[in-house]
This record gives structure tokens, sequence and C-alpha cells, in this order.
């Protein structure tokens, strides 16, 4: 049965990774989806890639460090579609540094992508969720619960993005809305590349040991996560609402 026929779906940063598998698995289900990111090909590629798997897929170009984009992104859906059903808030970016080299830019970047401009899509679209009875899904990250060394602003600010899922949800009660996040461990992604080019000086050097880390047991799939997006986003979950969910295979415990 086809879970999502007639819906449309905002999916942020999704034209890799986590948030194009997401894309692919909402559009898969029937919804129609707005793909965001910064790269134009990209993004037609994956709204391609959808359409060529007998989807229906629009991309939106836009940089959610402007704060125009929450508001671009839904006029776009609506004028292409007139509603809204689902919003998944994955647009994110990462900052590893000793403590004496991070800047305040730093802090503004990850807080603008990571928190707000999340906080301003549901804005904009609550009028059209209301109307939908529709879903929130934040993609926080396990780095909410665990801190790595030097990870402090992005594990800070996705302990932030839980906090705010929670309060959403119980602001938006009885209104038929729900608001989830979940909280994945280390996923093969080209985030993964780009903490470790910070880590490491050398490019070369870092993108063979992110590829390296990307085969470990412990690390998984894009789909993995879009695949429990879907289903929280799904009428299956109809009685999940609040929810901070870690979602790492087990590997993260003890």
């Amino acid at each position: 049965m086809v879970e999502f026929t007639n819906k449309v779906a905002i999916v942020t940063g999704s034209t890799s990774g986590i948030g194009k598998a997401v894309a692919e698995t909402l559009a898969q289900g029937g919804a129609r989806v707005v793909v965001c990111g910064r790269d134009m090909e990209r993004g037609r590629n994956v709204v391609e890639g959808i359409e060529k798997d007998g989807g229906t897929a629009l991309f939106v170009q836009v940089d959610q460090l402007d704060p125009s984009a929450p508001e671009i992104v839904v006029e776009q859906a609506l004028h292409t579609w007139g509603r809204i059903d689902i919003v998944v808030n994955n647009a994110a970016l990462v900052c590893n540094k000793p403590i004496e080299e991070v800047t305040h830019d730093d802090w503004d970047r990850l807080f603008a992508v990571n928190i707000k401009s999340g906080f301003f899509l549901v804005q904009k679209a609550l009028p059209y969720l209301r109307e939908s009875q529709g879903s929130i899904v934040n993609v926080s990250s396990f780095n909410s619960q665990k801190n790595i060394a030097g990870n402090f602003v992005y594990d800070s600010l996705k302990a932030a993005l839980n906090h705010l899922t929670t309060g959403l949800a119980l602001d938006l009660k009885g209104t038929g809305i729900r608001c989830n996040a979940l909280l994945p461990a280390g996923v093969s992604t080209p985030l993964l590349n780009d903490w470790f080019k910070q880590l490491i000086a050398d490019p070369v050097e870092a993108e063979r040991v992110a590829e390296s880390e990307k085969q470990r047991a412990d690390v998984g799939s894009p789909q993995q996560i879009a695949d429990a997006v879907a289903f929280l986003c799904s009428g299956k979950a109809s009685w999940v609402n609040g929810a901070i969910i870690p979602i790492h295979g087990g590997y993260q415990l003890g």
C-alpha cells in the first residue's frame, strides 16, 4: 500500500546523503517532494532520479544560511502543489575545532542552519501543516547526547534541536501535528567527509580516512535513516509525538 499518495513533503539538505535518501523514499511512497539544497546540478539529478522511478519532485535552490530560504521553499511548494503535509529538517553544517580556534562565525553559521532555519521553515509551513495534520521530523544526532572532542559547537546545537523538537511537540499538541527527532550516530554521507576534512589538514588523507571509516560496521547507511523518517511521517506512527529517538544499530550501547 502506498502511504503518502497526494501528500507534499519538504526535505531540506536533500541533494545528498540522508536528505537525498529521505526524498527518494518518500517519493517512492507516493509523496510529491520538494528537494532543497545549494547545488543546482545535484538537486536536478535527485529530481531526475525520482522522476525516472515514477515519482514526483521539485528542486528549490536555497542556502539555509539565507533567512529568506524557509519562505521561498514554502511558497514554491504551495505554488506547485497547494499543500504541505511533511517537513523534514535535515540540513546541517559541521564544526570540529580546538576551543581556541572557534569563532563567532562558526557559532552563527551552525546556529543559522542547524536550528534557526528549521524553526522558521516550520513557522512558515504551520498553517498548512495544521490543515493537513502533518508531521515534522528533525534529523538531530547521537552527538546531542554524547560529546566528541572538539565537536562541541555541533554537539551543543544538536542538543538544542532535541529541545526544540519537544517544545514544538508540546505547543502543537492537540493540532494533529506531530514533531519527532531522530538521532543518528555515524552515517556514510558527504557530511562525514566534511567532518574529517576539518580534522585532517591534508585533504587527500582526510578523504581516504573518511572513506575507510564508512566501511565500519558501526556506520549506518542513509537509507537506514530514511526508512525511520518515513515511518515517523506515516500513519503507523500516529501515537509517536515529541520522541527523541537514537538510531545507531545498537553499536553505541554499553
